[in-house]
């Protein structure tokens, strides 16, 4: 019990650490680059930021605080306004919001957005492959990375216990979406194969092992964050045990592209011993 109460303690002081800093940074980064967050600009004189700075730092406190259905409301007007719609920032702190909820103990307020059916989840997912979208030039996409791998795990997991219960096309959605949000992601794309390759769709299938087979040749695992390391380790065994049933050489092929990533590893070597490669 006061192990747990101490990790959750530490957990709490992490996570406000984190926030903090996110403000801050937020704060000296924005308020160089306020011209991407601004309308028609007047040559003589410079027109006020379509959402302050201010505005912005208040919904990072209220995420702070977990206060994420006033983060929701607001956001809801700024994404709606054509005015703002645009902006990248305001789809993130929704997606934040929403995972939020999502991790919630609040009995009331997960079962007012039906977390326990992964429906904040599933906003999450979406609103931050909107916020991808809107952030063409990856502008502030870096800020966020521990956020994506707090999200990629909740993802993940429910991934993996769909494909545990043959539901197939709902684990679908959940790779595509990780897809969405790094689509330099080969763990995602060989589940996201997978699943097409479950579902008898041989074409997407094909599709989607090519991207990443090609993903994995040309980077390997660099610049893999340790969740998406967690993920490739997961699809490169499933689909090897999967494939090896109906085409052995492909299984073996996989196997063989994941041999320098996970050489060693208990379960990878195991696989490899029982397809025979």
């Amino acid at each position: 019990m006061k192990s747990a109460m101490i990790f959750n303690m530490t957990s709490i002081i992490k996570k406000q650490t984190w926030l903090y800093c996110l403000i801050f940074i937020a704060t000296s980064f924005l308020s160089t680059d306020v011209l991407a967050q601004r309308g028609n600009q007047n040559d003589d004189k410079p027109s006020k930021p379509l959402i302050s700075q201010e505005e912005y730092n208040k919904l990072l406190m209220w995420i702070v605080d977990e206060k994420y259905e006033n983060v929701l409301y607001k956001c809801i007007r700024y994404t709606e306004d054509d005015k703002t719609k645009k902006l990248p920032l305001p789809y993130v702190y929704m997606a934040q919001a929403y995972l939020g909820i999502h991790t919630s103990d609040d009995h009331d307020l997960r079962e007012q957005y039906q977390a326990d059916k992964n429906k904040a989840l599933k906003n999450s997912l979406k609103y931050t492959s909107k916020f991808v979208k809107k952030d063409k030039e990856k502008e502030y996409y870096h800020e966020f990375t521990e956020f994506y791998e707090d999200l990629r795990k909740e993802a993940k997991n429910a991934a993996e216990t769909e494909m545990d219960n043959l539901k197939f096309t709902k684990a679908k959605s959940y790779y595509k979406y990780l897809t969405d949000i790094d689509p330099e992601d080969p763990g995602a794309w060989l589940m996201y194969a997978a699943v097409f390759k479950k579902l008898n769709s041989k074409k997407e299938a094909l599709e989607n092992y090519n991207i990443a087979r090609n993903l994995l040749l040309d980077f390997g695992g660099r610049g893999l964050s340790d969740v998406q390391t967690e993920l490739l380790h997961y699809a490169i065994i499933y689909n090897a045990e999967f494939l090896s049933t109906i085409d052995r050489a492909e299984a073996l092929e996989w196997l063989a592209l994941g041999d320098d990533l996970f050489s060693g590893d208990r379960e990878f070597e195991a696989v490899k011993r029982s397809i025979g490669g």
